[in-house]
């Protein structure tokens, strides 16, 4: 941390100033005052005259002041010589519920994506975010666009209009992109980084998806320019959910070009959230491919990797955007499992699927209810023994209780793992950190996890995934998932084979740890 702002912080944090709201807050007061006084800066040693001019200049845009003119006085003297950028910065930092911050990095990035495309008008939404490398790129496009930053905080605009309103070509407005937000305005060029996954209520229009990304993209695009371009960054579901995420794809597909998706590098926006994300570069013009791969970060730099171009109309035939599968071309499996003339449904179509209970350790004691989680199954198989017990009333858990022959799938931790359920003499419930896939009528559940822990099946539940390293994988998602659908006695046949050769398997393997066993005590023995 800046040893300047570390001392300055520690001045407030002794009145009690603490949350980053009040800290900016307060940082923000003293700036308005600095710019209130840059035609008579003697007033800034009069100590009743400073703090009665700050009252009368701040409070009615950031709240009546929390202490006394000492107080201030010691802010003042505090904050006045720290930038303010860094300030922010530092308080934010850490911050894992709220704001996120972009990375210098992401930021220099567009700013070179900018350079390339040179447009005449430049919208960056949500500017508060990256402030890590936004003076830098406003400064480099000074006398080439004009460049306009939303925000929807007060404060926050306060901050960008202090820290960027001198710049004659920035425009800097208090708009939310959640809602109908600069009527009659286009742009050449749109960067966003809207929150993810937030329920919007409230946003003046009805849209496709109610969720705050979803939203962002639909309300983004009707503000491009007849050449124009859009690069947004969202969470990978986009790629791939139903409902109005599918509406919303198919509205892209017929109005707008998919330029390029790239995957961002593990941890990007880490703390304040490290589910996956994808860079979506979305144009007016006409597109003859797709770009696709992976963005890493080498030397505190972007660089692509695993880089590949699909014809933009096999792109757009599929339902769905999991690049993961389009990047796994080459794996003769998938490729195989595409082009393979046997039917193939979604997994709704042929059975139930839902998530487990939530189940918090400290509510585990001894009850009549057992608890299936992801530590009980191993190779594929459940270990029926050691499950954990809760005291529930039983109709209360039952629309969560496991049936022969049902699916769990693991949507949670850092490995897949899938096994059948066979039911036991005792209720036993799935944890919410599995998936129950309860088969109907035309495929059995053998026969799901066995495609499951397939090559091609493990491929396909990756591209479901939501999270980094650590896995998060939603229900409704793998409800989309396309699985082959073969003839009852076909599907037998298979199983049988499986569990035949398993047999054979796990005989020869014990028979080989015995022998083993048995050798290296004979050749101990003789050492004795």
């Amino acid at each position: 941390m800046n040893t300047n702002i570390d001392m300055a912080l520690n001045v407030l944090y002794q009145r009690q100033i603490s949350s980053r709201e009040q800290l900016l807050k307060e940082m923000l007061r003293v700036k308005m005052m600095l710019k209130e006084l840059e035609n008579n800066i003697n007033i800034q040693f009069d100590k009743e005259i400073l703090f009665q001019l700050m009252k009368k200049t701040t409070e009615d845009e950031l709240g009546f002041f929390p202490a006394d003119r000492d107080d201030f006085w010691e802010f003042f003297a505090a904050l006045k010589e720290i930038d303010l950028i860094d300030y922010t910065l530092e308080i934010y930092k850490n911050d894992r519920m709220g704001m996120i911050i972009s990375p210098v990095y992401l930021t220099r990035y567009i700013t070179d994506r900018i350079g390339q495309l040179k447009p005449s008008k430049i919208l960056i939404t949500e500017a508060e975010k990256h402030l890590s490398g936004l003076k830098e790129l406003l400064d480099r496009f000074k006398d080439d666009a004009e460049i306009t930053l939303t925000t929807q905080y007060k404060p926050m605009h306060i901050l960008l209009q202090l820290a960027f309103g001198a710049h004659k070509n920035v425009n800097i407005r208090f708009e939310s992109i959640y809602t109908n937000c600069l009527p009659d305005e286009s742009f050449d060029y749109i960067y966003s980084l809207p929150a993810f996954g937030a329920k919007m209520d409230e946003s003046g229009r009805e849209f496709m998806t109610r969720d705050s990304d979803g939203i962002a993209i639909e309300n983004m695009l009707e503000h491009l320019s007849e050449q124009g371009t859009l690069d947004i960054i969202v969470p990978a579901k986009l790629t791939f959910a139903g409902l109005g995420y599918e509406k919303l794809r198919a509205f892209i597909t017929q109005n707008y070009q998919v330029k390029s998706i790239y995957i961002l590098p593990e941890g990007t926006f880490r703390p304040a959230t490290a589910i996956k994300t994808y860079l979506f570069t979305i144009s007016t013009g006409h597109q003859a491919e797709v770009e696709i791969g992976t963005l890493t970060l080498d030397q505190k730099s972007f660089a692509i990797q695993d880089q590949k171009r699909v014809r933009a109309e096999e792109f757009l035939s599929h339902e769905d955007w999991r690049i993961e599968l389009l990047l796994a071309d080459d794996d003769e499996n998938i490729r195989r499992f595409k082009s393979s003339p046997i039917e193939k449904v979604k997994l709704k179509e042929v059975a139930e699927v839902f998530r487990g209970k939530s189940i918090l350790k400290k509510d585990t004691s001894l009850g009549s209810i057992f608890v299936l989680n992801i530590s009980n199954i191993e190779n594929g198989e459940i270990d029926y023994r050691n499950l954990d017990t809760i005291d529930e009333d039983e109709r209360k858990v039952k629309r969560y209780e496991l049936m022969t022959g049902d699916v769990v799938l693991s949507c949670r931790g850092t490995a897949i793992k899938s096994a059948v359920f066979t039911a036991q003499d005792k209720t036993i419930i799935a944890s919410a950190n599995l998936i129950v896939v309860r088969p109907k009528e035309k495929v059995k559940g053998e026969f799901i996890k066995l495609f499951f822990e397939s090559p091609v099946g493990l491929a396909i539940i990756k591209s479901f995934q939501r999270g980094t390293s650590i896995m998060n994988i939603n229900h409704t998602d793998i409800m989309e998932m396309e699985i082959p659908l073969l003839p009852m006695g076909k599907q037998q046949e298979i199983i049988d084979r499986y569990h035949e050769e398993l047999k054979i398997y796990k005989e020869a393997v014990q028979k080989a740890e015995a022998r083993w066993s048995n050798t290296k005590s004979s050749i101990y023995n003789q050492l004795t």
